[in-house]
């Protein structure tokens, strides 16, 4: 997408609301906003539209060192190569800065960065929370070299409309009508902190895309990223979804992380298949298990990553006797296929594309109502039911009610004449029958057959003309017999 659009940043020092004016802009939450400094440290692109011109928004981290500091604060570093970056692709940038704080030194650092770039810049002086402030916005901030200054309140949701009128100026018109985006798999990167989901996103993109850092929490926005890989020379459309690590929610103490963690489950939900990053040094902790348990209460397709494994193998650990480990600990998660892969040195990621690929293929698959009763004769044939008490469980016929997750419905005599076992049992033979390998969770509903007793009353009525129907073609039928015999 950012190749066929153009490109427009948000830069500037940090807690100046950059994030607000890129959510405002769009109309809608997907930045984190707090009054924290530092709260946005990887950059934010989502597809927007002004006036039927279309571009791509981007929100980034906030420059907040000055260059010559000697105690340059690992993340500073980060943010400053990824503006940098991005703002020599930009079309045009916006400049954020605070009314109610001035020009400050920083201001003054993010104008010489602008001015070497050499892109058209106008500048947002936001927090003019009224008319005043926003009519003395140029006066206050001409010294910074630019023409283009507009007054802006994003709490107020005031002066952004005017902004983007200036800032389409510098923006060049698409021509043609843009193509249909392809329709894309979400894949969602979920795991603990520190698992290495970002250097994940990183090697699958071929470029330093997110920040990567031994310092747990360093990602906290889900970031979504198109990409496209290549399955043996077929392209594989999807969006990415780097998400912040899910810690315990006793861990989780301030306002940022909360929303952090909440923009991962929420990551989870709408995604089509989760990556499910493990760390191999220290597998199956009880917040791996939570975040498994997550994934299959949301009921989404599942491809477990056991990242790490360099360090693992270096100790004479045995790929068999490792994932036997795994399967053991983490029964629930018997339906995932499970990966050893390394991100440091790129171990196995060239499978990780073709299992997405047969992962979306299984997500296609419908089972006819006669090929699924089959299925079920002969495997009740094979392995029947155990009987409970004078009783055994019966399935009268079954039939496919969705996919995905593929559901199933069977129709049966007693649904608690079904142990718990022999429905699990079920399941792993449906998956192992029409989705190989596929991490999808199969669900069945055991619905009983409705009694005639408790039907409502038109099916009554209706069942009791059928059988006085019935009866008098049966009477006719015994009379005509008894009059051929006499001739």
């Amino acid at each position: 997408m950012s190749q066929t659009l153009p490109t427009i940043a948000i830069v500037g020092r940090p807690n100046v609301g950059k994030s607000a004016l890129f959510n405002a802009v769009l109309g809608r939450r997907v930045s984190i906003v707090h009054e924290q400094s530092g709260v946005t440290r990887d950059r934010v692109a989502a597809p927007a539209e002004h006036f039927g011109r279309r571009f791509l928004l981007v929100d980034t981290g906030g420059l907040g060192t000055h260059a010559k500091e000697k105690n340059v604060d690992l993340f500073d570093g980060m943010i400053r190569e990824q503006v940098l970056e991005l703002v020599k692709e930009a079309a045009a940038v916006i400049w954020v800065v605070d009314f109610q704080a001035g020009i400050t030194p920083q201001d003054e650092e993010v104008g010489d960065v602008l001015r070497k770039a050499g892109v058209p810049v106008v500048i947002a002086a936001n927090k003019a929370d009224n008319a005043t402030m926003r009519a003395d916005a140029y006066g206050v901030f001409a010294p910074l070299g630019y023409s283009d200054i507009i007054g802006t309140s994003c709490s107020h949701t005031t002066g952004v409309s005017e902004l983007m009128d200036v800032v389409m100026k510098h923006v060049p018109a698409v021509e043609e009508a843009p193509q249909q985006e392809p329709e894309r798999l979400k894949v969602a990167v979920v795991g603990r902190p520190n698992v290495g989901k970002s250097s994940l996103v990183n090697r699958l993109m071929g470029e330093k895309r997110v920040m990567v850092s031994d310092i747990p929490g360093t990602t906290r926005d889900a970031i979504d990223i198109p990409l496209e890989l290549d399955v043996n020379g077929e392209p594989l459309p999807i969006t990415l979804i780097d998400t912040a690590g899910m810690r315990r929610k006793k861990q989780v103490d301030t306002v940022v992380e909360f929303f952090s963690l909440s923009r991962s489950e929420a990551a989870i939900k709408r995604c089509d298949i989760v990556l499910f990053i493990i760390d191999g040094t220290d597998p199956c902790s009880t917040q791996e298990r939570r975040i498994g348990r997550v994934i299959v209460e949301a009921q989404k397709a599942c491809i477990m990553l056991a990242n790490k494994w360099d360090l693992v193998a270096a100790d004479g650990t045995k790929p068999k006797d490792f994932l036997a480990r795994i399967r053991e600990e983490m029964p629930f998660m018997e339906h995932a296929p499970l990966m050893l892969i390394s991100a440091l040195n790129g171990y196995n990621f060239k499978h990780i594309a073709s299992r997405l690929l047969h992962v979306r293929e299984q997500m296609n698959v419908t089972v006819p109502t006669s090929v699924l009763n089959q299925f079920l004769q002969d495997t009740l044939a094979r392995n029947p039911p155990p009987s409970t008490g004078l009783k055994r469980f019966k399935i009268y016929y079954g039939t496919m009610k969705s996919c995905p997750p593929p559901k199933f419905v069977l129709f049966v005599n007693k649904k608690s004449l079904c142990p718990h076992h022999y429905q699990q049992f079920l399941e792993n033979q449906l998956r192992d029958a029409f989705y190989p390998e596929g991490g999808l969770p199969i669900l069945l509903e055991l619905r009983e057959r409705q009694s005639l007793q408790d039907a409502a009353p038109n099916r009554v009525a209706a069942a009791g003309a059928k059988r006085q129907k019935e009866t008098e073609y049966q009477a006719e039928r015994r009379r005509s017999m008894r009059s051929k015999r006499k001739k």
